[in-house]
Order: structure tokens, then sequence, then C-alpha cells
């Protein structure tokens, strides 16, 4: 193609982009190895080599993501490529399992929801070394890494002095408006490697609104509501930390960090219940006042007993959370003839206490083969309290003593873990064992629960050939979901004047049996066939309140047994120097039995995603990606499709050092389709 007709087919993409934010990174090029602080991978420095390759590559367990510099992207683009990675708002998922760890050079970031998708904006393509996902976590992981494992490997400068990268980003809709400054600052000097981050975003805009429609069992009731929500929040994480190689065997590294979200959120409800010829409407007035703080420090201490690989790992980290909520609602009321008006407000604080020690012995036995054993201990600690408080004709505060709660929650556990690697000529195996020693303990009520547990894990494959382009990987492993001390709480928990949650403090642990075979044809196209079979699923349902069957409540239960087969395809491509694609297909057959006595009943689901880069003259690149991923089912709510397409226009000046970026995003067909008591 000639670059008069590439130039015209970048006119015609980037006259559909629109000009919707700007970004500038400034960075210098100079060689960065892997950051092996907190892994014993090796360390290689390349220096004037230009291999041209797919940026993706599968090895027996795990798809590797190659990430060269002045992308500028952050983490969450960088997982969006990932093969087999699907994320949402919320949540993030392997081959369509959720409850997937996340690991940043080998420390778990122990964040959830908006916070961990927040934490991975905030991380910076030029920071990053490559991705690695395992579409199931080995027996050296947490038993409850049921939805797989993703670890982030972030560069470590080798040149003497400083180095930095600042970068801004900003997005500017009628309904949005977004900025995400960052900066990095590293430091190398002899034995001494000093790091330095800090980022924010700051939604000073942020409007929507959310349509509700409930069924009823009875046939004569009816429900609809809408809000109107503004939800400016504030997001910001500063992280430092040391790496001291006192020689060739050893090395000490420190790390502190800082999270702090906060955020106030109006809103007003409109809301209509209809009983028979009777219609009772309500409006409501809300304003939501969260803050969120997250104190982090993180040390390991890495030996090296040989030159083989053999080493003696000790990670240590100490985690503190807490959350407080300031909240005040007013409703007013129209039944029939008859006006009422509410006022109360509440007051929440949790905090959590997260303690860990892994101590790992790898022993490498020669060229081929190693074992690894290792124990780990965890306590995490959980206190939640909450007062709610009524307005009285005398203007003074009531206490509601009946949708007050209090949670006082500690869990220990203990697990020890062995592995065993060998590669052979035409193949290699992987196998592990964990045993899991829990024990919780509910100071509220009273309630202790002890457990032991054991999990085995196994990785296969077949080479076709000798340099391993054809190659079939087998792969089987157990694990556990534990119920959240949320979930446990028997507390009721008002939401609106029509609704609560309220916990089970009889949920059982869920386990899961995964296994799967993969095809890899050419290092990096594949095929993969498997299932993950549930027993004890932890799902929420939506109910009437026996009291009252105008107020529904969501509890979690157990399922009696969930099993999703699926088949999942990958397929990077280049098939010009210029043109980059690379899709991801997952289908998924979901077989649900709520109750033993139960028959089956199923459902189909896909994600998708698809990526495309155009590199264009004057070092100009397009990128369009698409995510999609159909409804969803969960007890018996769902949530309706959602189909999401990106396109990016960058341009580089300075040899990478600088970037500017153009993004245009659309989202279609998203949003939450039924709650409560709906009809599948």
């Amino acid at each position: 193609m000639t670059n008069s007709m590439r130039y015209l087919i970048f006119l015609i993409l980037a006259g559909f982009t629109g000009v919707t934010a700007w970004g500038q990174t400034s960075t210098t090029a100079r060689p960065m190895a892997v950051n092996d602080t907190l892994t014993e991978d090796s360390t290689y420095v390349l220096q004037e080599v230009v291999v041209r390759t797919s940026p993706v590559k599968r090895k027996a367990d795990r798809f590797i993501l190659s990430v060269p510099p002045a992308q500028n992207k952050d983490g969450v683009e960088l997982l969006q490529q990932a093969p087999g990675v699907w994320l949402s708002d919320e949540r993030i998922s392997i081959n369509g399992s959720s409850g997937t760890k996340v690991f940043v050079d080998n420390r778990e970031i122990k964040l959830t929801g908006e916070m961990l998708i927040g934490y991975l904006r905030s991380l910076k393509s030029d920071d990053i070394a490559r991705v690695e996902v395992l579409p199931m976590a080995g027996a050296d992981k947490d038993a409850d890494a049921q939805g797989g494992a993703i670890h982030i490997i972030m560069r470590r400068h080798t040149d003497k002095g400083f180095q930095g990268n600042l970068s801004m980003n900003a997005s500017f809709a009628s309904s949005l408006q977004s900025y995400q400054p960052s900066g990095s600052l590293n430091y190398h000097s002899g034995k001494w490697d000093t790091y330095g981050f800090a980022s924010g975003t700051l939604v000073p805009q942020n409007k929507g609104d959310l349509y509700v429609t409930r069924d009823y069992v009875a046939g004569d009731k009816g429900f609809s509501s809408l809000t109107r929500m503004k939800q400016p929040s504030r997001y910001g994480t500063i992280r430092m930390g040391t790496v001291y190689t006192m020689d060739s065997s050893n090395s000490l590294g420190v790390e502190l960090e800082y999270v702090r979200r906060g955020y106030i959120w109006p809103s007003q409800s409109y809301s209509t219940l209809s009983v028979g010829p009777l219609d009772m409407e309500s409006q409501g007035v809300y304003r939501q006042k969260e803050t969120y703080n997250m104190y982090t420090a993180t040390a390991n201490y890495i030996h090296k007993l040989d030159k083989d690989g053999s080493v003696l790992k000790l990670v240590t980290d100490y985690i503190s959370k807490d959350l407080h909520g300031r909240n005040q609602y007013q409703i007013f009321q129209e039944i029939g003839a008859l006006n009422k008006d509410t006022v109360y407000r509440s007051r929440s604080n949790a905090a959590y206490q997260i303690a860990t020690a892994d101590l790992s012995w790898k022993q490498q036995l020669h060229k081929k083969s190693f074992f690894q054993v290792g124990m780990k201990y965890t306590y995490t600690g959980m206190k939640d309290d909450a007062c709610y408080e009524g307005l009285e004709p005398d203007e003074s505060w009531k206490p509601n003593v009946a949708y007050g709660y209090e949670l006082d929650y500690h869990e220990n556990i203990g697990a020890l873990y062995g592995t065993y690697s060998l590669d052979m000529k035409r193949g290699s195996v992987h196998i592990g064992l964990r045993g899991e020693y829990t024990q919780t303990f509910n100071e509220t009520e009273r309630r202790t629960r002890k457990y032991w547990d054991w999990f085995p894990h196994i990785d296969g494959n077949f080479y076709f050939d000798e340099i391993h382009k054809w190659m079939l990987i087998g792969q089987y492993g157990r694990y556990i979901e534990r119920p959240t001390f949320s979930a446990l709480n028997p507390n009721r928990i008002q939401t609106s004047e029509y609704s609560y949650l309220i916990g089970n403090p009889m949920l059982r642990p869920t386990y899961i049996n995964k296994f799967s075979i993969t095809l890899v044809y050419n290092f990096r196209y594949t095929l993969t066939v498997g299932g993950n079979l549930h027993h004890d699923l932890i799902r929420q349902f939506g109910k009437e309140d026996a009291e009252n069957s105008d107020i529904s409540y969501v509890i979690n239960e157990n399922h009696n047994r969930e099993n999703h087969w699926f088949v999942a395809i990958t397929a990077p491509w280049q098939p010009l120097n210029w043109l980059n694609l690379n899709a991801s297909f997952i289908g998924v057959r979901q077989d649900i039995r709520m109750y033993r006595e139960d028959d089956y009943f199923g459902h189909f689901l896909y994600f998708a995603n698809a990526n495309a880069t155009v590199l264009l003259p004057s070092d100009y690149s397009l990128e369009a990606q698409y995510n999609g991923v159909s409804r969803l089912y969960s007890g018996n709510s769902g949530i309706d499709p959602r189909h999401t397409f990106n396109l990016h226009l960058r341009k580089k000046w300075k040899d990478g050092r600088c970037v500017a970026t153009l993004p245009y995003v659309v989202a279609i067909c998203t949003g939450f389709a039924c709650g409560g008591f709906c009809k599948l």
C-alpha cells in the first residue's frame, strides 16, 4: 500500500473520532529491565536489536504479553489486549471465570471492584515490561484464586541516574469529565534502585440515569423507578520503594503505598408502586459521602542459592484499610390522599487489617527440573458498623435500632504447598499440591468455623515438533471461594424505602474443579475447551419480604451445582508490517441446578474482544478496539449485554518520548436488566 493510500485511510477513520481527550508522555529512551526484586526472573538488556514478532506468546501455563515502551496506555488498556481477559467497571475475569487475582511484581493488589480498576488505570505502559495471564493459578497461589491470576511485571532501570515519566489524560463528554495525571521517577546507582510513583483521577462531572422495573409474584403489583445520579469522585495513589542488592546472591526490597478515594454523590429518585388500582408515588433526595484509605507496607528478601536458579524468598506485607460513609436521605410519599415525609441519615465505618507472610524455597535439580516448597500465613480482621437515625417532628434525631448493625470478624488461613516441574524433549509437566487450614471467628455472633482442604493442580503439555510451534496443553486445578464478611453479616442494611440487603451466616464455601485442553499453533494461536464445575456456588437472590410484600431484599445463597463449559479462541495476527490484529472469543454454556431436587437449566454466554492497530506515516497510528459481552445471569437477576467500541489516534514525537492520544469511546446496550423477582 502506498503512503497516499494509507493517508487516505487515516483521514477517513480520523474523521469519525472527534476530539475527546489529550495525553502527553515524556520518557527517556534508555535500556530497562524487568524488576527482579519481587520475582526471580532473570534480567535481560537488549540494545540496538530490532525484533518483529507478535507481542503475545503462549507457554504451558500462561499467556505472555510483551509491552514495548512509548505505547501511552494504562493498565486497563493493556489487559483489554491480553488473551482471555475481560474487564467490566467492577470486575476482571479470565475465560469467563471471575475471582481473578492481580499481582504487581508478585505483590497481590488487595483491591476489588471499581477501586481495582482505578488502580490499574494508574499504571502506565512505560513502566510495565510484560503482562502474564494464568488461566489457572498454581499451587503456589492462594486456593481462592479461582479466576486465575494476572502478573504485571514492572521495568527496572539499569542506567545510572534519574529517569522519569509524566502524563496527563483527560476525557470530555456532555455527562462525563475526567482528568488523569500521573508521574514516575526512578533512580539507579550502584547497589541501590529507588522509585516513586503518583497518579490521580479527578472526575468533576459524572451524570447518569438508572431505570428499574420489578416483576412480582402477585400479578396485581408493579414497581418502576427512575434515579438521576451525579457521581463526582477523586482517586489518588502514591507508591515508593527501594531495592538494595547486597551482592550477587542477596537483595532486599521495601515498598510503601497509599491509596485514597473520596466522593459525594447526590441523586434523586422517582418511584411508583402499584397495588391494584392504588398508586403510591415516592420522591427521594439522597446525599452519599464516602472516603476510603488504604496503607500498604511490603518487604521482601531474596537469597539466590546457586547460579542455576535455586532461591530462598520471603515476602511479607501489611495492609490497613478504612472506609467511612455519611449519608442522608429525604423521601416524600403520596399514598392516595395521604402524604408522608421521611428524613433519616446513616453513618457507617469499616476497618480492615490484613497481614501476610510467605516463605518459599525453590531448588533447581538440574537444567530441566526443579521443586518448590513453601508456607504462607494470612490474617484478616474486620470491624464494620452502621447507625441509622430518623428525624423526629421535634427536629431531634432518634436511632433506628432495626436498621443498625455491627460486625467483628476475624479470619486466619495457614497454607503449606509444594510443586514439581520437569521439562522433557517432547513436553513438560508441572504438578502441585496445596493444603489450607481456615479458621473464622465472628465476634458479634460468637460463631467459629474451622476446616482443612486440599487443592491439587497439574499442567502438562506435549510438543508436536522440535521448535514447539505446535503444542497441546492440559490443565486441572481445584479451588475455593469463601463467603465475604459482608455476605455473612446477618444484620439488615437498608438501601431504600422498598429494598434492603441482608447477610446469610449459614453460607458455605464454594468449591470449583477446573480443567481445560488447549491446542497452540505458531506459539500464539490457541483453541481451548474446558469446564468450571462449581459446588455450593454463592449467588445473590432477590426476594419478597415476608412481613411486607411491597419490600424486596437481596440475600446470598448457595447453588447446589453450577457448571460452565467453555470454548476460547485467541488469534493475534500481523499480516503486514503496518497492521496488527488481535482477537479473542469465549463461548460459555452455563448449566444451573439451584437445589439438589431441581433439574438443570442453562444459558449460553459469550465474551469477545478485537483489536486492530494501523501504523501510519509520520509516526501516527490508529487503534480500534471492540469489547462485547452477552446477557449475564446470576441468581434470579440478569445484566443486559454490553458492547463498547474504542478508537485511538496516536502521534509520537522525539523517538516516542512524547505521545498525544485522541480517544473516542462508544458504549451500546449497557445496563442492569432486572432485579428482585425477575422472570428469566
